[in-house]
């Protein structure tokens, strides 16, 4: 399938999904506000919310058969008043497990993933996911990769998965060896500081790292308090 018919969100979770097993190569911290944050830009360039530099908040929105959007356009025009970028990426990241399940779904009806459906000793459910191909993977990755390295003022069409990337830590996933993944490093806080992003994202990109900063702080917190 070609990368274009991709949204960000999904592209993100193809990217963050193990080519072989059935589970996610990064924390699920990360993946949590990651989804979140990759949900925001993809309805900012669909030109489904605008900002007015601080706050987001729902345009009219447009008839869609997508259920996700049906969800969130649902979500936000309960909202009397704009809002901030973190307030609503806390809101979308309470509802990771519905959101993810969502897209999984839409991506196993384009054939690039199956979802099995299975119970712990019998009882508890859960599921799993396996990639159906690595082509569109392996491809979107080496694209990517290839858009990193190559910058040079101009951004390409993947410069928001490319700081979704950056602001969930996931630069080893696209870097082959340690001096490429200096250079990724280094080029990824280059485009963000050079290429100015809608308002919207900017704030998104930095509420991922912060909403994934007092996630780890706080696990970490909880854990040094039950040693005590």
């Amino acid at each position: 399938m070609s990368e274009r018919g991709l949204s960000i969100a999904e592209k993100f979770l193809l990217i963050a999904h193990h080519p072989e097993r059935g589970r996610f190569i990064i924390p699920s911290t990360y993946l949590q506000y990651g989804l979140a944050g990759a949900i925001l830009p993809d309805l900012t360039i669909s030109d489904r919310i605008g900002t007015d530099g601080t706050k987001l908040s729902l345009k009219r929105s447009r008839p869609t058969t997508d259920p996700l959007l049906q969800e969130i356009d649902a979500l936000m025009s309960q909202s009397r008043m704009p809002r901030k970028a973190e307030y609503w990426n806390r809101k979308l990241g309470a509802r990771y497990n519905r959101y993810l399940l969502q897209l999984l779904k839409g991506l196993a009806g384009k054939r690039l993933l199956r979802i099995e459906e299975k119970k712990f000793l019998g009882l508890i459910p859960y599921r799993k996911s396996y990639l159906l191909e690595s082509y569109t993977r392996s491809n979107l990755i080496h694209q990517l990769r290839s858009e990193i390295m190559t910058y040079r003022g101009v951004p390409g069409e993947n410069l928001h998965l490319a700081l979704m990337v950056a602001a969930c830590r996931m630069q080893r996933i696209v870097a082959t060896d340690r001096d490429e993944l200096k250079q990724v490093r280094s080029q990824l806080k280059r485009m963000a500081r050079e290429h100015p992003v809608s308002d919207a994202v900017a704030q998104t990109v930095s509420q991922v790292r912060t909403a994934v900063f007092a996630s780890i702080t706080a696990a970490v917190a909880a854990s040094t308090s039950g040693r005590h």
